[in-house]
């Protein structure tokens, strides 16, 4: 019996890894999908995914920090009754590395971001601040111009001189991209000679002044004391000695 049914495993096996990668499977003539037990779905059912924490943040409980791309074992389940223009959110259970605290975060579509919801803090960030006062200066502008209609011309009338300025400067921009395009270097050469090309005159001086420059300068000072002196002529050997002073 216990072969027998080492048997039947391994040709359970087979049939199941024969057809796991197949795209089409064999349906009899008289296969009856309403007889197929049905599965019910539920809603609350948690899945345990690997993944990384999008954000970093601080536990609240022993105050440990955990940085943006840490990885986790977390339970994945949906929100219920809560959705963003028809798109699903989820929310995400983790638990803290020290002290083991649960926390948890949800997705946030609408700002394409997360959530911070329970058992921890979420750390600072600047671009967040940013985009917060842009939010807050967008929704008053729309308001205003809501309520004034000179207040929605005139915003318009700004747009539209904002967006004439950018296309001016990019023209500007492709005209001086075309007109370095356009020069030819081998032009460029003959002009480059004639420039540098000198007069006899400032040919001479600039000859005359690498000659100063190529000359050693006299040394000074004690230098100028222990310098060795050039022997003396045939001429000034031949001077007689003077006689020393009387007394």
């Amino acid at each position: 019996p216990r072969r027998a049914r080492r048997a039947a495993a391994r040709r359970d096996h087979a049939a199941t890894m024969g057809e796991r990668k197949v795209l089409n499977r064999y349906f009899p003539p008289d296969f009856d999908p309403l007889l197929v037990p049905k599965k019910k779905w539920d809603p609350y059912k948690q899945v345990e995914v690997r993944m990384m924490i999008p954000f970093s943040l601080q536990c609240i409980k022993c105050g440990e920090y955990m940085y943006r791309g840490k990885k986790f074992n977390s339970r994945k389940e949906d929100v219920i009754g809560d959705d963003y223009l028809g798109i699903k959110k989820y929310r995400f259970y983790i638990k803290c590395c020290v002290c083991n605290n649960e926390i948890a975060f949800k997705t946030d579509p609408q700002n394409q971001d997360y959530v911070c919801e329970s058992g921890a803090t979420r750390n600072f960030e600047s671009w967040r601040q940013q985009d917060d006062r842009e939010k807050a200066f967008e929704d008053e502008r729309n308001q205003n111009n809501e309520q004034n209609a000179m207040a929605a011309l005139e915003s318009r009338t700004l747009d539209s001189k904002i967006e004439m300025d950018i296309l001016d400067a990019l023209d500007e921009i492709k005209a001086y991209n075309e007109r370095h395009e356009r020069v030819d270097p081998g032009k460029l050469a003959p002009r480059a000679d004639g420039a540098a090309a000198l007069s006899a005159g400032e040919q001479k001086e600039l000859e005359a002044f690498r000659k100063l420059q190529a000359k050693p300068a006299a040394p000074t000072g004690f230098a100028a004391e222990n310098a060795p002196r050039p022997p003396l002529s045939s001429s000034e050997d031949e001077k007689p000695a003077m006689a020393p002073p009387p007394p």
